[in-house]
């Protein structure tokens, strides 16, 4: 009967509540682990950073490299490893993948809890069971698939969401969670550029109202000052050693770089002549994720924020699908009416936490806007990966709302048990539908999560790896492949999984992978890779020790025959395009095919070929075929089209002496 008692003591309404939250990430984990999930392309490069943590010759002092580098016209990192630090032991205990999946699921289910726990601390049951409704959902936001995600933007959403709830309960004069909210809001700025306005503002806002709340407590009560010190004085130096202890990685990089430290670097690329988002489109992109609905919901993640390129001028954009600006400020008049309202409803109430909760989420707003003002908008064009905290401050706004709301109710109804059991019952209900319809599958196609065909190409040229090294040391060559690759790292990755030491030429890798890693002459064989076709034929003296391809090795070796087939023909009688064939290409339907280059065929039949234009214009019925040699072409061509970006080779060729 005793266990009993111990287990319903357990078991109450909170803890019940917090684990149908964390069911989710568990769920994902387990997924990820049973359908062998690979990290690829950058969440690789995460990988590899984190086994170096145990590392003395790799040991990272800095973030990954950043693309704000590229605007900049120096190369930049995210100011620290903190993110490295806490994947490092999963990884090192269930190797690289597993790893990986383990410590993001870590990461997130403890944000999970400590949203909970902060809100419980604040204001109850009511307060945590209205924090997680709103984590539950922001996990749906995320989907599946991202809760294990270690992408520098997206693996922040969560605890950006904790960070927020710990700003909000410091300034409200918990201080005791002081320590904990330098170590979120370190691991944030350090793993993304894009916190480098919220993260001071917030640990300012924290630590302004614990000041006024604690001068208004010594006002009231002289004698509280004797008592208080103490308290303060202890959690103010925990909260020193933890800041000091996060950046003491980027603080060592700094004091002691031979060239220029990365903090200095970042310091002076602020600013400059780049083309900035601006006021007005701030105003609508942060109305369309906080203030209009579906606001921060799962759709939004990738529609809100709208990939968009440069127009012909080169200095602005058109984001296409983003609310104008008048229902934008609209919006965010309400949103904000609607704060100071229940502002000064708690403040006429005493409630303090509420009060403090409004106050914060205004200012966070205020920061937000201001930060997406003065954003450069980058290279790529307008990308949503610069703005994930959007959603996080989407979510805090929600769980203020909803705990004003309760609370209002709350005082009409403190006699009236069957309205509060049913408020309790629809909160368990919410937390359960987001939880329930976040356990299947789902991939957010966002960041490196967007290229699912590269997770069957990267497990294949993992296990092709692991049965072929370990080689010699190797200088790992990126030269040639496309932006964004995704195969390079899985490949790193399996070297250094396999005790194969690699060494990078790139400017950028080397700022990624660490200066240990900078070839100096250290290897004698050069690594390097080719996809599409590139991957399958390849001259002589290069030896291909991987291939990752959607066809199998007979069909390969048909379509390789059959490509010889063609380029025979097409020497022998050229190509003849369809009357509606050439008014396709005329009109530019097939980039890269002229009429000429068609018209010349027999001349260079082998480029026509080898570049896939026959290929499609084969797939198009744009050519002519011979009778006798219809049926080469045609199967010839469908194989071809099944040569995509998912087609990988790895090769190795002896660097030249000297």
């Amino acid at each position: 009967m005793t266990l009993i008692r111990r287990w319903r003591a357990l078991l109450t309404v909170e803890v019940v509540a917090v684990a149908i939250a964390v069911i989710p990430v568990i769920a994902a984990v387990v997924r990820a682990i049973v359908e062998h999930w690979i990290p690829v392309g950058d969440d690789a490069l995460d990988e590899i950073r984190s086994v170096d943590v145990f590392s003395t010759s790799h040991f990272p002092l800095l973030g990954t490299w950043s693309s704000a580098s590229l605007q900049a016209g120096k190369d930049l990192n995210h100011p620290g490893p903190l993110l490295f630090d806490l994947l490092s032991i999963p990884v090192r205990l269930f190797g690289g993948p597993t790893g990986v999946a383990l410590g993001c699921g870590i990461i997130n289910a403890l944000s999970v809890i400590g949203i909970a726990v902060v809100a419980h601390r604040l204001r109850g049951r009511v307060g945590l069971l209205a924090a997680t409704m709103m984590s539950a959902a922001l996990a749906w936001t995320l989907g599946s698939r991202m809760l294990v995600d270690p992408w520098n933007p997206h693996v922040l959403v969560l605890p950006c969401l904790l960070m927020l709830m710990l700003t909000w309960a410091v300034a409200a004069g918990a201080v005791s969670w002081l320590p904990l909210l330098f170590f979120v809001a370190s691991l944030c700025l350090e793993t993304h550029l894009s916190y480098a306005y919220l993260v001071p503002a917030l640990c300012l806002i924290a630590l302004a109202g614990c000041a006024i709340v604690y001068r208004q407590r010594w006002r009231a009560d002289a004698a509280c000052r004797a008592t208080d010190t103490p308290i303060l004085r202890r959690w103010g130096l925990i909260a020193i050693g933890v800041f000091v202890l996060a950046w003491a990685q980027p603080l060592w990089e700094q004091f002691t770089s031979s060239g220029q430290g990365n903090l200095t670097r970042l310091a002076t690329s602020t600013g400059g002549d780049e083309p900035k988002i601006g006021a007005r489109l701030a105003v609508r992109l942060l109305a369309s994720i906080v203030a209009i609905p579906p606001g921060w919901s799962r759709s939004s993640f990738i529609k809100a924020v709208p990939f968009t390129q440069y127009n012909a001028d080169g200095t602005t954009i058109t984001p296409k699908g983003v609310p104008g600006i008048a229902i934008s400020t609209f919006a965010l008049v309400a949103v904000g009416t609607v704060l100071v309202v229940f502002g000064l409803v708690a403040w006429r109430s005493r409630r303090r936490p509420e009060f403090v909760a409004a106050v914060v989420t205004a200012i966070a707003l205020a920061v937000a806007a201001a930060t997406l003002a003065v954003e450069p908008i980058g290279v790529l064009g307008l990308t949503p990966h610069q703005m994930r905290w959007l959603w996080s401050i989407g979510a805090f706004l929600g769980f203020v709302i909803v705990l004003e709301l309760c609370s209002l109710i709350g005082g009409h109804l403190a006699d009236a048990r069957l309205p509060r059991r049913g408020a309790l019952s629809a909160s368990f209900a919410v937390i359960a539908i987001f939880s329930a319809i976040n356990i299947p599958g789902y991939v957010q196609l966002a960041g490196p999560s967007a290229d699912q065909f590269a997770q069957a190409s990267g497990r294949q040229l993992d296990r092709q790896l692991d049965r072929v090294l370990p080689l010699d040391s190797v200088m790992f060559d990126v030269t040639g492949l496309r932006f964004l690759d995704n195969y390079a790292a899985v490949v790193m990755a399996a070297l250094q999984r396999n005790g194969v030491d690699f060494f990078v030429t790139d400017p950028g890798l080397i700022r990624q992978l660490g200066e240990a890693r900078r070839f100096t002459g250290q290897a004698h064989l050069r690594m390097f890779l080719r996809d599409e076709h590139d991957a399958l034929v390849f001259p002589a003296g290069d030896e291909r020790i991987a291939l990752a391809s959607p066809l199998s090795r007979e069909q390969i070796g048909t379509l390789t025959d059959g490509e010889q087939q063609m380029v025979d023909v097409i020497s022998a009688v050229g190509l003849t395009l369809t009357p509606q064939g050439r008014s396709a290409v005329e009109s530019g339907t097939y980039p890269g095919i002229t009429v000429a280059s068609i018209d010349d065929a027999s001349i260079d039949a082998q480029q026509l070929v080898d570049t896939g234009a026959v290929a499609t214009l084969v797939a198009a019925g744009a050519l002519v075929l011979p009778d006798e040699d219809a049926d080469l072409f045609r199967q010839t061509s469908a194989l071809r089209e099944q040569v995509t970006p998912s087609t990988v080779g790895v090769f190795i060729a002896a660097l030249p002496t000297g």
